[in-house]
This record gives C-alpha cells, structure tokens and sequence, in this order.
C-alpha cells in the first residue's frame, strides 16, 4: 500500500538534523528593529542569550524564567525561540502581552517584520488574523492580552511565551494571568516549552523575580577579567570612577565609569567589559540533575547597549536622592533586582545587642518606678511583655511569655509581683493593655472581643485596659471611648467599660526608634532575652510604597511581642491620662509635702490618684 502525505503532513513528519536554536538565530533570523534592524542576529552582541536558547530546548527542560533589565536582549531572545518553533516545533503556541495595545505595537512592529523576512518561517506563513497568525502546516501562534480572560482560555497550548509578566494586571473574579496561561500548557506536560522574560517591577513580590528564584536551578552570568583570567559575577559593589567626582551628568558626559576586577582590581573600559562577557559563561548557584525549570539574572551591565558611565551615574543619582521612585528604578532597571524601599527595620543582632549583662530577669532595675504590662490576645492562649519605666520614661523590657487563660492574664496583672534591685519593695503591674481584637471561639458562642470586655468587666477598676488598634493615623496616640452607655440617652454609664484605641504606627515607630543603636533612650533588655523575641520584634518592617504612602510590612507570621511592646508603650504615653508622668509628678509632690510636714509635725494630706509604685489607689 502506498500512502501519499500532504505538504503540511510532510512538514510536520519530516526528520531534520539537530540543531540549537542559537545556531538556528545565527544562521536564519532576521533582526525587526533597533541598530542591527534588517541583518541576521549575531552571537557577539549578546553573548550570554546563546546559553539561555540552548538551555530552552534541552529535553529535560520544560520552563525558562529570564529576570532581566530592558535592552538587555532578553525580547530578542524570545522571538529566536519563537521562531525555531515555527520552523522546528509544529503545534499550537501562544504569545502573551500585558494589554491590547502592547500586542498590537509588537504584532505591527516585530512580528510581522520578524515572520516576513526570516526565511525558514517566511516559507511556512499563511496570514495574520485577528489574535492568532496561522501557518500552512495547520498550526497557530496565538496573540493573548493578559487583561482579556477570554483570550487565555479554551485552547490547549503547546508552547508559552510570556513578555513583561510583571506588567500583568490582575483583576477581581477574572483569576491570576500568568497561573491561568500556564494551565493551557497542561495536556503537553511531556512536551512543552514556557518561556517567560520580564523587568522585574517593585519588590520581591515581583512575579518573575519570585519564579526564577524558586526554579530547580537560578544560573547567573560569570565574565572572564581579560588582564587575570578570572571568572567572576559583576556585581554593583565593582562600579568605580576615574576621578572623584560624583557628578552624574559629568560621568555620562565624559564616560568616566570603569568597573574593577575583584580579583586582580583592574580597571575595565566598556571595550574591556564587552571582551570579558564574550569570554564569560552560566554558572548554576546550585547545581541540579536533568532540571525542570531555571531561572536567568540577566543584568544590564552585560548588555554593551548600556555604558559603564550610564550605570555608575543611575547609581550615584539613587544614593543622592530619598525618592523612591529613583531608588526603584535603578535596582529593577539596572541591576533586575527587585527594590522596596525601607523607611524602618531593626535586624535582629541590633536588637540583641541591647542585652543588658547586668539586667537579671524578672528584676526590676534601680531607678524604675513602675510596671506596664502588654498583652497580645489570640485565639488560644495570650502573650505577654513586662516593661519597667523609670519618671523619664526609660524602658526595660524584664519579662515576657504566654499566658494560658483568662485565670493566668488575672494572676499577672494582680498577683505577680516583682523584686526590685534596689531591694525595695516588689511591685505589681501598674497598668495592663489587653489588645482586644480576635477572631471567634472554639465554641462559635462568643467572639474573643466579647469574651474579653466581658473579662474586663468583671475586675476592679485601674488596673487592665481594653485596648484596640486604630485602622487610621490618629493626631492623638491614645484616645478612649466609653462603650457602655445609657438605652436612651447613649450617655457614658459612669464606671463603664473603656476601649483604648491605639495608632499602631506611631507605637511601631517609636518600639523601632528605640532599637536603633544611636536611640537617645534605647530599649533595654534582660540578659536571657532569646532570639525568637528579637525575632518577633523585628518581625515588620516600614516601607514606603510606589506612590509614597508609608506602610508597615510584616516580614514574618509572628510579630506578637512587637504587639505587646506597642501596648507597653501606650499604656506609659503621656496620651494616656493620667500618664505616668503626671503620677510621678504627683508621687514627688507627696514625698516632699510628707518631707515638710514631717519637719512640722503636721499631718500630709493623701493623694487622690494611684500611686505608680504600687499600683494601688489612696484615699483619705
């Protein structure tokens, strides 16, 4: 029997040598557009894109992530391999653009220039239609915008390229683009290609950072130093300039950016630094077997389409200024690393450092007067924080741990007393913050909010406080409201309960203010502080984001202690009345009208406020 196969069952059937799709690039694909517009891509211009083509079509290798800076190449990089699977990898693929108009501007722009004058894709191509351009062997290279759900779904995929993820926008109810666009590649698991190139946008929360870091392997580029032969990474910490100026208009202009050697501190030229990355090569951090998936840092100090000078000047412009958006700039633009900018953070060794040797635990130093207490309520259990104050509200952290139940939070705040150094007599917690935000109980009968007013309720007065963290800044630190009110009137009931609400941001701020070496007042901690404390207490840090708000970001699930370090602060702040201050103030005045009383022989009279040395309240 003899069997007769159409053009396009030839072309899919027939048995080609093995080829890499750098060879390919180098042998049929016509640049579209920038200096070398119209000529055959060359190896020399960008050296290290040879290693990233040839790793897309291992066999092993189903997904290439590439982070890298704009006019490094890594566009280009994309079109050779889209192109080898036009003329070497029939099936259905799909391109992925942010939006419509940036499909449009690549499809007007690139592609058709692309498709039309490499010949090998230029034999093969049929017509261009409205999302997809369609090829006479019978497949397809679908067009998809990110923003369009219906453009992603209900085709099967072959081969996935994704430009410029980190620009997809996400919307409520239409899914995750970037998950959705991999999910069409799921009936080729055995055979599919996902290549995925974007600038890295913001911080670390940036999809293409994120992904290349969490592939089986992340390969970085390692140039060889033309004077000593050593191969290395380039990093910013190389970048040097001829003279001292730190001008960055008169660097560009007079192109006094050099990078040094770390190995033999040579000074590189522009020249030098293209000779060294021709010589240069991919280098796994860590090495793996038969990979699936590996990511790429690409940064644009490889690339000779961006100058030495160009580079140093966008780094001496970021150091000079507190903009963020320059600051942003430059890390994701030059080097492809992700950049948040960071108002406040505290490490944990800083905060380890403010150990006191000579500051036992559960000791009350000389010079303290009184006790604070912050807890943290959660839905089992509490944890809590024991802070001393001295009158000019100086802070020693003395105590902390959790708290089983509501009988445990009773004992610390009216049983538990604690020695002084001076050997004094111990001294009570003078004033209890229980932060009274929770979810609801096992039971499903009360919510933890209610479960603690009730337990508020139920103690005598001035000794625990319901307190709560405000959603918004406040001009006020501390503000109070009385809930208990009248059915009718909505008139405070006298001796009602009071809720506390609290900035949490002015009381993060100032805990962090306090954990900085050069703190006027810093925090003092108990010699057997351990790191998960400093751990907790360094657990967010501020940031400020892309349009200048100032906003805390949690670093780590357990930022408890932090918590109850914020309620300390409130509970001793002069905005919380009768403030610390005020009742030592007070407790002063008392001694000294005791002193000349006593020198009379008259009578002092007592003080209608509570004494902050003992927590309990006088009365005549």
């Amino acid at each position: 029997m003899r069997f007769r196969f159409t053009a396009p069952e030839r072309h899919i059937y027939r048995r080609l040598p093995p080829q890499r799709p750098s060879d390919w690039a180098a042998e049929h694909l016509i640049v579209p557009d920038g200096p070398g517009a119209g000529g055959r891509w060359r190896r020399d211009v960008a050296p290290y894109a040879v290693g990233i083509m040839d790793t897309w079509a291992e066999p092993s290798v189903e997904e290439v992530l590439v982070c890298g800076t704009p006019q490094s190449g890594k566009t280009l990089i994309m079109y050779a391999c889209l192109g080898y699977c036009v003329a070497r990898r029939p099936g259905p693929r799909m391109l992925s653009m942010p939006d419509d108009p940036a499909l449009a501007k690549v499809l007007e722009a690139k592609l058709k220039p692309l498709f039309r004058r490499t010949r090998p894709v230029a034999r093969l191509l049929r017509k261009f239609r409205s999302g997809a351009i369609l090829f006479r062997d019978g497949t397809a290279l679908h067009l998809a915008s990110a923003q369009s759900p219906s453009q992603r779904a209900s085709i099967s995929i072959q081969d996935l390229f994704m430009d410029e993820e980190d620009l997809y926008k996400q919307f409520a109810g239409a899914g995750v683009p970037v998950v959705d666009l991999i999910e069409r590649t799921r009936q080729y698991r055995h055979k599919r290609k996902i290549l995925r190139v974007s600038k890295p946008v913001g911080g670390e929360e940036s999809s293409i950072w994120t992904a290349a870091h969490a592939a089986d392997e992340l390969r970085r580029y390692e140039v060889r130093c033309p004077a000593c032969s050593e191969f290395q990474p380039m990093a910013e910490e190389g970048m040097a300039c001829l003279t001292e100026s730190t001008d960055p208009q008169r660097i560009k202009r007079e192109g006094l950016g050099r990078y040094k050697c770390q190995c033999c501190a040579y000074l590189w030229t522009d020249h030098m630094r293209d000779v060294a990355v021709a010589a240069g090569r991919w280098r796994s951090i860590e090495p793996v077997a038969r990979p699936r998936s590996v990511g790429f840092h690409l940064p644009a100090i490889l690339s000779r389409a961006v100058s030495l000078s160009e580079i140093l000047a966008a780094k001496l412009a970021a150091e000079a200024t507190d903009s963020p958006d320059v600051k942003q700039a430059y890390a994701n633009g030059m080097w492809a690393e992700p950049y948040k900018p960071v108002v406040m953070e505290t490490k944990e060794s800083a905060i380890l450092s403010l150990r006191d040797t000579g500051l036992a635990p559960r000791t009350i130093p000389r010079g303290y007067v009184a006790l604070t207490a912050g807890i943290d309520m959660q839905k089992h259990g509490f944890w809590f924080v024991v802070a001393a104050w001295t009158p000019g509200l100086e802070c020693a952290v003395i105590d902390y741990g959790r708290l089983r139940d509501w009988e445990d939070v009773t004992r610390l705040a009216w049983e538990t007393y604690y020695p002084q150094e001076s050997g004094g007599p111990a001294l009570p917690i003078w004033r209890a913050a229980l932060d009274t935000g929770g979810g609801k109980t096992d039971e499903d009968m009360l919510t933890r909010t209610e479960e603690a007013y009730a337990f508020i309720r139920r103690q005598p007065p001035n000794r625990i406080f319901a307190t709560k963290g405000a959603s918004r800044q406040m001009l006020t630190p501390v503000t109070w409201n009385v809930l208990d009110k009248m059915p009718r009137s909505r008139a405070p009931i006298p001796g009602g309960l009071t809720l506390y609400s609290l900035d949490p941001n002015y009381f993060k701020s100032l805990v962090h203010a306090r954990l900085q070496a050069d703190a006027k007042q810093p925090l003092r901690l108990h010699r057997d502080c351990e790191e998960s404390f400093a751990q907790q207490l360094a657990a967010e840090r501020q940031v400020r984001s892309r349009n200048g708000q100032v906003f805390w970001e949690r670093l780590r699930k357990d930022n408890h202690y932090l918590d109850c370090a914020c309620l300390n602060f409130a509970a001793a702040h002069a905005s919380w009345s009768p403030s610390l201050q005020l009742l030592c103030q007070i407790e002063e005045q008392r001694k000294q009208a005791a002193a000349q009383a006593s020198k009379s022989g008259a009578q002092a009279p007592a003080p209608q406020t509570p004494n902050p040395y003992t927590g309990e309240e006088h009365r005549p």
